[in-house]
């Protein structure tokens, strides 16, 4: 599909509902500008005007499936080399038992819709519906880690309300460029961008609630104040 084009969804395309699987693990802010390059509303496609969807398989059916494999794997050769101790059964016993259910719940294919005709997002899991609310509920994230050391690595996170939270790219050390890829990506998409300070002046908020229902908190994330309406104007 050409970049920025509407068109219908790649449904033959396995791969797509794999991208969030491949992060980059070196410089993943360039990583996520090549995928941005090639699709402008990267991880979503247009499917039509102002109507965004994203397919997708969770990262824990590949590491389920690592883990079981491996653990079933060592019990094999447990059981060639008669090794009689409870402990190392128990841990391999353990690691098939993770290892399946991890496989068997990520099995399930995942469907996030954000219409923005109708002004409404939609989530829903092999086809049921999880959940459906207006799209203030959604939301590019900059998150922030620190190591022992005390340096600051950050992440881009779509999330909502009762959505699983997507990380976008991983660990960088490169604030700058993180917070220009999320406001990039939440302007495509028309959703709001929080920075990772609860309070901040770098918050983009497009999509306010419903006058009456006071202040929503998004799910985990602490960032459910209003900034003053000069805030909400900032684009990158």
């Amino acid at each position: 599909m050409p970049k920025g084009r509407a068109g219908s969804l790649p449904t033959t395309s396995i791969g797509w509902r794999f991208q969030l699987w491949s992060l980059g693990l070196s410089c993943p802010e360039r990583h996520l500008a090549r995928r941005l390059k090639n699709n402008s509303f990267y991880p979503f496609m247009q499917q039509q005007p102002n109507v965004f969807v994203l397919e997708y398989y969770l990262d824990t059916l590949w590491k389920g499936m690592l883990l079981f494999i491996i653990s079933v794997v060592l019990a094999s050769f447990s059981s060639l080399r008669e090794v009689q101790k409870q402990e190392t059964w128990v841990f391999l016993v353990y690691g098939v038992g993770v290892g399946l259910w991890l496989v068997i719940s990520s099995l399930p294919q995942r469907r996030l819709v954000l219409n923005h005709t109708r002004g409404v997002y939609h989530f829903s899991i092999q086809g049921r519906t999880v959940c459906q609310g207006p799209l203030h509920l959604v939301y590019v994230r900059l998150a922030l880690s620190s190591d022992a050391y005390g340096r600051c690595f950050f992440q881009l996170v779509l999330g909502g309300h009762r959505l699983e939270p997507l990380v976008l790219v991983q660990l960088s050390e490169h604030y700058e460029q993180m917070e220009y890829l999320g406001r990039y990506i939440a302007r495509k998409l028309n959703i709001n961008y929080f920075d990772y300070l609860a309070t901040s002046y770098r918050h983009v908020v497009r999509h306010w609630p419903p006058p009456g229902t006071g202040t929503v908190m998004l799910g985990k994330n602490p960032m459910g104040h209003k900034p003053s309406s000069s805030q909400s104007s900032l684009e990158v």
